[in-house]
């Protein structure tokens, strides 16, 4: 099964292991982003301690942004 690297999911099961697992995410994402810098990051949660992560043609190069799309998120 191939993997695309330019789309992450992690789960964590408290604030500070979200934390890294996000900063260390986001800098795997700048990483492959500088090779072809026309897309920016994508950070969406998906749940309590459920995120994806995902180089987006809607986010600017250089830019991250959030979004949040769970069923308990306040609108």
């Amino acid at each position: 099964m191939a993997t695309n690297p330019h789309f992450l999911t992690i789960s964590a099961t408290t604030r500070s292991e979200a934390d890294e697992k996000l900063n260390a995410s986001v800098q795997q994402l700048r990483d492959l982003a500088r090779e072809n810098p026309t897309r920016g990051i994508l950070v969406t949660k998906r749940g309590a301690g459920h995120f994806t992560l995902e180089l987006s043609d809607q986010v600017p190069y250089g830019q991250t942004w959030e979004s949040v799309n769970h069923p308990d998120s306040v609108r």
